[in-house]
């Protein structure tokens, strides 16, 4: 499944550790950039004052280190819409260096940050944009 959504964003300074490479922990926070991104993107965002979810899980993979100076090529895509979870795939590159892979499971939730079902107008951009079915399990 190819990534449709595709973000740049340079690595900063500020963003390297001692050893000179991107610090393991600014992955997460490009990640967290990029989901905004690709919300925003599917128009999500404007005028959807309930937009809650909580990470639910996360796991990354580190391929390469990154350095200062680089450019860096975030994709992210959805990959499977369940009834109050969904799953996000997100890959970091510098041209066709692939820096690292992360995956999340977002869990949608109400005001009191209890889990309730995805809205369908969520559910229904995602899975248009995707080409995923709107429900593949109970999740």
């Amino acid at each position: 499944m190819p990534y449709r959504f595709h973000m740049t964003q340079p690595v900063r300074w500020k963003d390297i550790d001692a050893a000179g490479v991107l610090n393991n922990a600014v992955y997460l926070t490009i990640v967290e950039q990029a989901r905004y991104g690709y919300f925003e993107a599917l128009g999500l965002l404007e005028g959807f004052a309930d937009f809650q979810f909580l990470l639910g899980e996360t796991t990354a993979r580190y391929l390469a280190p990154g350095r200062a100076g680089m450019q860096l090529d975030v994709r992210a895509r959805t990959t499977r819409m369940g009834n109050k979870s969904f799953d996000q795939e997100y890959e970091v590159a510098c041209g066709d260096l692939v820096l690292a892979r992360v995956s999340a499971r977002l869990v949608w939730c109400d005001a009191e940050l209890r889990s309730s079902e995805i809205p369908d107008l969520v559910r229904q951009r995602i899975a248009e944009y995707e080409g995923i079915p709107e429900r593949q399990d109970t999740a």
